[in-house]
């Protein structure tokens, strides 16, 4: 019996040598998942940024499609127009 309290006491002895490394390990994970946290945030905040850019991309493309379709349309009118005209010719 003599054996499992001198157990139990260097048992304890391990624990309390042992508590600041784990502390110290404790720390070191908690300050490396802040790090990566804090670097997923920047990389979210860039990525938000380059998609922010796209959709103005895409919105600046959606007018100029806008603009050369309504472009093509009157060139087609007026094509029509002139064929129209050609057709009235008795040649």
């Amino acid at each position: 019996m003599t054996e499992e309290i001198s157990l139990d006491q260097s048992a304890e002895k391990k624990t309390s040598e042992g508590e600041p490394k784990l502390l110290e390990n404790l720390e070191e994970k908690i300050g490396q998942l802040l790090a990566r946290y804090q670097d997923l945030v920047k990389e979210r905040d860039e990525l938000i940024s380059v998609l922010e850019a796209e959709r103005e991309k895409r919105v600046k493309m959606e007018k100029e499609m806008d603009l050369l379709s309504q472009d093509r349309e009157k060139v087609k009118v007026r094509i029509d127009q002139l064929l129209h005209h050609l057709k009235g010719i008795d040649l």
